[in-house]
């Protein structure tokens, strides 16, 4: 009996030392990224497992997401699900075949990416005043109107900065074409392409690994005030996360 407890404590023991390890390993030398998000870039994590009053612990998860409206990321073509190791083409049992893989992920905050979803959502507020200029009286027009109007608040102060931009089996290539370490960040994940009948394009279901980071001691209180909903809360936050050698995330600091 005796035995049995000395060898699970020992089990408890080895366990968190490796986990201290790993995380002495992720934070030495300096960070492979830094960055400085806010809230639209993070999301306080609730329920579940995860509940804070479960553990005392207060989680955030990077939001992130792809260019455009529609399902296809564009920079996905054939040539890049086959660098990536996945059939292309329209073999559709080869489709039907293919497991999800893992791959390195680039997201990159408010580049040129983010800031031309910005200018196609002023150009088509534009292009939708202008329709309603020639047709005031029209409803329809006007209801047309006032959603691009709220696709373009919601581009200019709302929807997350950081976007998918490119993929990879080698991280290094990835640092290599995307140097920015301030606003471009390499990340674990596993991705599984898909398409949707004749449309043209790929789109892909992504799911990254170590996209959660607890918010230290010493902020805990002012990120108590961080809602899912911070849209009607208004609350802002700048929070400076680096990245380490293991791609991990941590947070360095919070301020409002």
């Amino acid at each position: 009996m005796k035995r049995a407890l000395w060898l699970g404590l020992g089990v408890v023991l080895l366990s968190n030392a490796v986990a201290l390890g790993g995380v002495w390993y992720n934070r030495s030398g300096a960070p492979e990224a830094q960055l400085l998000l806010s809230e639209r870039e993070l999301q306080r994590v609730y329920g579940g497992w995860l509940r804070e009053q479960d553990d005392g612990v207060l989680r955030l998860q990077l939001s992130w997401r792809h260019a455009g409206e529609g399902w296809q990321l564009p920079w996905l073509d054939e040539a890049k699900l086959r660098e990536l190791g996945f059939a292309a083409g329209t073999d559709e049992q080869a489709w039907g075949r293919q497991p999800a893989r893992e791959v390195w992920l680039v997201l990159e905050l408010d580049g040129p990416v983010h800031r031309r979803q910005v200018e196609q959502a002023r150009q088509a507020l534009e292009a939708a005043e202008a329709e309603l200029r020639a047709r005031p009286e029209s409803e329809v027009l006007q209801q047309e109107r006032d959603e691009h109007r709220r696709r373009l608040l919601h581009e200019q102060q709302q929807a997350s900065r950081l976007i998918l931009v490119d993929a990879g089996v080698d991280a290094e290539v990835l640092r290599q074409r995307w140097p920015d370490r301030q606003r471009q960040v390499v990340l674990v994940g596993r991705m599984e392409p898909y398409r949707h009948g004749a449309e043209a394009g790929y789109g892909a279901s992504i799911r990254l690994e170590n996209d959660r980071l607890s918010v230290p001691h010493a902020y805990r209180e002012l990120a108590r005030g961080w809602e899912r909903s911070y849209e009607q809360s208004g609350f802002k936050a700048q929070v400076e996360v680096a990245f380490g050698r293991r791609h991990e995330p941590w947070v360095l600091s919070i301020r409002q």
